[in-house]
């Protein structure tokens, strides 16, 4: 895991990793938050999705997913930042 990753457990007890990517813009980070799968987003300083970029499932594959229901416990975390 990069040493700029981050791992938090959501309330249904799953663990999941935050690794921030790069700047999209003024105010927009891009991340890759990996649980089961991969999502690439970028999400605002206020904690919005404004893009999903990519998805992958378990085995990397690209793939087209829902997001998870946890996932605004995942992007508000960028609110407090």
């Amino acid at each position: 895991m990069p040493a700029d990753s981050h791992t938090m457990e959501v309330r249904s007890g799953q663990e999941v990793t935050i690794r921030p990517i790069k700047p999209v813009g003024e105010d927009v980070v891009r991340v890759d938050i990996e649980a089961d799968g991969v999502w690439r987003l970028d999400i605002t300083r206020e904690g919005e999705i404004a893009d999903v970029v990519t998805t992958r499932d378990a085995d990397g594959t690209l793939a087209d997913r829902e997001l998870p229901a946890w996932i605004d416990e995942v992007t508000a975390k960028f609110a407090q930042f």
